[in-house]
């Protein structure tokens, strides 16, 4: 049976994916029986949305906001207290086999005065749990894009530059942030506005991105720096 639900599995995620022999199986019915009542409540909620592919799994106490500026693809999980926030000017687009990880927020919100810009994400990206995507500036994030927890990222800033008017009436300033294809984004990693991410960049864990990548290199520490190239 398990390496039966693994073919299926395979099949929906067009990429194959081995179930571990380890699993019990009582464990592994637990759990298919958890993703069906995922499955069950992301039906609920799919003619809500702009837009829904097939499969979609939604976790317990999970909030989204601004529903009809969301367009989802197939296979989607938004795992249990995680939010998505769809009051942007344009869309929150996010692609097939996307995986939003527990606590983990994409924010499009921030004030009624000024809302947020717009996020595209692809296909086979994951962002675990306790993560915060802050969509001010436009966020674009590619294909198979691994982030680990405790990540954010911030695409805006705050104007500090007069001493006579306090910060918070300075106003901000917005600059898009891209995350290229096939990148890895390790444990605790801020990624600050204007910052692009080359493709097949590493970022190591509790880094600071303040410039952008080059392609295919190693970047760690505060703010992150080249550490080698991957070729």
């Amino acid at each position: 049976m398990i390496n039966i639900i693994g073919k299926i599995i395979t099949k929906i995620k067009g990429s194959p994916y081995i179930i571990d022999s380890e699993i019990s199986f009582f464990s592994f019915l637990g759990i298919i029986l958890s993703r069906l009542i995922m499955i069950c409540r992301g039906t609920i909620t799919k003619p809500f949305l702009n837009h829904s592919g097939s499969f979609f799994f939604r976790g317990k106490h999970v909030l989204l906001h601004g529903k009809k500026k969301i367009n989802i693809g197939k296979g989607v999980t938004l795992s249990n207290y995680s939010s998505i926030d769809g009051n942007v000017k344009k869309m929150i687009t996010i692609g097939d086999n996307f995986s939003l990880g527990e606590n983990s927020r994409i924010e499009g919100f921030g004030v009624l005065t000024n809302l947020g810009e717009s996020i595209s994400i692809g296909r086979n990206v994951g962002i675990s749990s306790n993560g915060l995507i802050s969509v001010r500036g436009n966020v674009t994030i590619g294909n198979d894009v691994i982030i680990g927890p405790y990540f954010s990222l911030h695409s805006e800033n705050h104007n500090f530059s007069k001493i006579d008017i306090p910060i918070r009436l300075q106003g901000v300033t917005r600059e898009d942030v891209t995350i290229e294809d096939n990148v890895w984004i390790g444990a605790k990693v801020t990624i600050l506005a204007g910052v692009t991410i080359k493709q097949g960049s590493v970022i190591a864990a509790g880094s600071v991105v303040t410039k952008d990548t080059t392609e295919f290199g190693v970047y760690g520490g505060v703010p992150a720096r080249l550490i080698k190239e991957r070729i």
